[in-house]
């Protein structure tokens, strides 16, 4: 896998949340950015990086819907 450029900050901030969460203290992580940001790209790529020894869950928003408010995690 390329590394992704300029993106160990957040690469950090993901890793402590999930050894957040291995510990038993549960947080969120809101992941904002404008469209062609990278978004995508980084969580994609940080999942494959935990997905050995962490579960891994995975929602998406349909493109060509209306958008409803928390409708992925709703669903």
């Amino acid at each position: 896998m390329a590394e992704l450029f300029e993106r160990g900050a957040q690469f950090d901030a993901l890793s402590e949340r999930i050894a957040d969460g291995r510990a038993g203290r549960g947080s969120v992580v809101l992941l904002a950015g404008e469209a062609g940001a990278g978004k995508s790209t980084l969580v994609s790529a940080f999942a494959r990086t935990v997905a050995a020894d962490t579960r891994v869950l995975v929602g998406a928003c349909d493109p060509l819907s209306t958008p409803r408010p928390l409708g992925p995690v709703r669903d």
